[in-house]
């Protein structure tokens, strides 16, 4: 599944959620994919970091090119 993003427009998703908390779905590849819950926390010029509530490692760093890919979902948390 496509996105027809650009990274400018995955900026400004991530920009809009930003401190807020997020539900992320990532694919590691061959049908792995892992879902986590988490706050996020800061954003930079090629990645943003988003710091886990439960899991065993304490934060993640995605690139915005995941987003456009579609390697990456984020969504807000309900």
């Amino acid at each position: 599944m496509k996105n027809k993003l650009n990274v400018d427009q995955a900026k400004s998703i991530v920009r809009e959620l930003l401190g807020k908390n997020v539900n992320i779905a990532l694919n590691h590849g061959r049908n792995k994919i892992r879902h986590y819950k988490g706050v996020l926390s800061e954003m930079h010029s090629n990645v943003f970091v988003v710091r886990l509530a439960d899991d065993i490692f304490d934060r993640i760093s995605c690139s915005y090119t995941d987003l456009v890919c579609g390697e990456l979902v984020i969504r807000p948390q309900v």
